[in-house]
């Protein structure tokens, strides 16, 4: 099993790779989290995988948009739908301890996966800072882990974000990597769980699905990678602080 990011590796090395174990008479599959050209760099499109991409038994995406990225460039057949699931969490134990949660004044909202900077951690914080300027009483719990020491710095920001806005009483900065089970009760404590993602090229969130299996509402941004489960959650009227903090209310 092996996890990569097919805008950041090797192409050559990796086709080498694949005809390697094909030939060792191993069933090949693989999960595309994403098929969408990285824009930094046009020599890897998804197109020049095309020979790499038909030895495989079985390609597996998570999207419509997916099936027909690698339709596009002539990859059918060895091609299945395969949906992100959903945890399975005793959402009903947790609401039936906090029945009373809803008639508390302050609101708990939470947020959820990676300390990175187009998750939109920081127009959150914004938006937080807009309500309670508006005297809407509202506490955030950011369940964070950071990514790689890559991104070290923008915990950093986002500390001195909450900081420079006076806001240390009402957010909490949670970076720990917590198991699913210490994850899913954390989520299930708050009244709303949003994911303010500014941009990405991934197919589908698997970050949203923490919150879905939570029971609570959730509430995203409108990009393409939350049109799988736009059913199941509310959306945001745009990107800005002003758009999440009008969405919160």
């Amino acid at each position: 099993v092996i996890q990569f990011n097919y805008g950041f590796f090797d192409f050559d090395n990796f086709s080498k790779f694949v005809s390697e174990v094909k030939g060792l008479d191993i069933n090949l599959f693989i999960v595309l989290h994403s098929t969408s050209d990285p824009a930094h760099d046009s020599t890897k499109k998804l197109m020049y995988l095309f020979n790499t991409f038909k030895q495989f038994d079985k390609i597996l995406v998570h999207s419509i948009s997916d099936l027909n990225n690698l339709k596009d460039i002539g990859i059918v057949e060895n091609v299945t739908l395969f949906p992100h699931g959903i945890l399975d969490f005793d959402m009903d134990n947790i609401i039936s301890k906090n029945r009373f949660i809803h008639i508390k004044k302050t609101r708990k909202i939470a947020s959820y996966g990676f300390l990175l900077p187009h998750k939109g951690i920081i127009q959150l914080i914004d938006a937080i800072h807009i309500l309670r300027n508006r005297n809407f009483i509202v506490s955030l719990n950011l369940f964070n882990s950071i990514y790689s020491a890559e991104y070290s710095y923008f915990y950093d920001e986002v500390v001195n974000k909450i900081t420079s806005l006076d806001l240390d009483d009402l957010i909490n900065l949670n970076t720990d990597y917590l198991s699913d089970d210490e994850s899913l009760n954390e989520l299930a404590m708050n009244d709303l769980i949003i994911f303010p993602y500014q941009n990405t090229n991934e197919s589908s969130s698997a970050a949203v699905r923490h919150g879905l299996a939570t029971g609570k509402p959730v509430l995203v941004t409108p990009l393409d990678v939350f049109d799988d489960v736009r059913n199941l959650v509310n959306f945001s009227s745009g990107f800005s602080p002003l758009d999440i903090a009008n969405g919160i209310l």
